[in-house]
């Protein structure tokens, strides 16, 4: 080999190098290539020759190092992980081996990772909480495509961040979308983070979700679907346990079924939660136990809370009050509370019967001859198909008809 020889081989190698600098920081993959081949083959004539002469070795240093100053751009090029394949390099052609000088971004890599798993520690231990809840019922077609995309989503976001094959799969994605290689680090973090977000506005809306499906179990209640009804509500309260309407219209399901301890537990539930109209349903189950002194505690409580707006719960407490005062013989009271209630349903459509039933037998307690009116009232409003009114109506016809015999009589 020649010593001309190697000085033109150095001089291809300097073009080729001089070339990818002038390339305005946008070569192409060839011209990469070309600065690569052009170094092995300075390496082969280098190493065919026993003595080089010491300008010759300053020179090669001079243009490694002008080559190592490129490395950041060839990274950002072209794989050469993809070229290394191809080419076969041995392991000390390190020019087939530069990597991108670290960028000062990369120096928060660290942290990044750090809140990328906590992130995605978090995100697993939503999607657990999230699906739990819908797996502890039925899951119909929106709790199915609920947990299925959002466990398919964590771990395809999971598997990608902390796997091995699941980075290289992210980070051929990230490559190919342009992105500079000290950003992957926080693109990985903005990933997790979006996932985590997505998670928790999931979480939260959960609540609304739950009402949903609670309307969906009034309405199979009212077409008479109650198996429907009970599973919708219980799914409801799945996802939502402080959903007060759904514990209430448990309840109501409940103490249709007979089931009347389970029906209290869900009134009192959905009294805990606020609901006043629970207050009244457990204060009137309370009466029909002869429990008088709790029946009043509830309902008082109720009566405290209860807005004027809401003139039907009004209503029904001030009539259990009325009534849970007449069993215990507190008639002035009874009729106070009845009275007002009377004054309520006013405001009704259709008058209810049984705050006039209810007086009426306070009024024989009290005044027998001021009875027959509210008797007359409550026999002409009652609802038969209710079992309370019922037994008021047949005390009813049996007080008119002795009234209506004793009048003819004295005729």
């Amino acid at each position: 080999m020649s010593i001309l020889e190697l000085y033109s081989t150095l001089k291809h190698y300097e073009a080729a190098l001089t070339a990818l600098e002038k390339t305005d920081n946008k070569p192409s993959a060839e011209a990469i290539l070309r600065v690569l081949i052009a170094r092995n083959i300075v390496h082969e004539k280098f190493a065919d020759i026993a003595h080089i002469s010491k300008d010759k070795l300053i020179k090669l240093v001079e243009l490694d190092s002008r080559l190592k100053k490129q490395a950041g751009l060839i990274t950002q090029t072209v794989q050469l992980a993809d070229l290394r394949t191809s080419f076969h390099p041995p392991k000390d052609y390190w020019w087939w081996f530069l990597e991108a000088p670290t960028h000062r971004l990369d120096y928060l890599d660290w942290l990044w990772n750090a809140v990328t798993v906590t992130s995605l520690t978090a995100s697993v231990s939503l999607v657990v909480d999230i699906s739990s809840r819908f797996l502890t019922t039925s899951l119909g077609f929106i709790g199915s495509f609920a947990v299925i995309s959002q466990s398919a989503l964590t771990l395809f976001t999971a598997g990608g961040i902390l796997t091995k094959a699941g980075r290289t799969g992210v980070e051929e994605i990230i490559s190919r979308l342009g992105i500079p290689k000290y950003l992957w680090q926080e693109v990985k973090l903005v990933l997790s983070g979006v996932l985590l977000l997505s998670l928790i506005g999931f979480r939260a809306s959960l609540p609304l979700i739950s009402g949903y499906v609670n309307e969906r179990g009034l309405d199979n209640y009212l077409e008479g679907d109650w198996s429907s009804a009970q599973s919708n509500y219980e799914r409801a309260l799945s996802l939502n346990p402080d959903n007060a309407e759904a514990h209430y219209n448990l309840g109501s399901l409940y103490e249709d079924l007979q089931e009347l301890d389970k029906a209290r537990t869900q009134y009192r539930l959905a009294a805990q939660g606020g609901l006043d109209a629970a207050y009244n349903e457990l204060g009137r189950l309370y009466i029909q136990d002869k429990k008088y002194s709790q029946a009043v505690s509830l309902l008082l409580k109720g009566l405290d809370t209860v807005t004027e707006a809401d003139t039907e719960t009004k209503y029904a407490l001030l009539k259990n009050l009325g009534w849970a005062r007449l069993k215990k013989g507190r008639y002035a009271d009874a009729e106070t509370y009845l009275r007002e209630a009377i004054e309520v349903e006013k405001n009704f459509e259709k008058t209810p019967a049984a705050a006039h039933c209810l007086l009426a037998q306070v009024m024989e307690k009290k005044a027998p001859d001021n009875a027959l009116k509210q008797w007359e009232m409550c026999l002409g409003y009652a609802d038969p198909l209710n079992p309370d009114e019922d037994t008021w109506v047949g005390m009813a016809r049996e007080r008119v008809d002795s009234q209506d015999k004793s009048s003819e009589s004295t005729k």
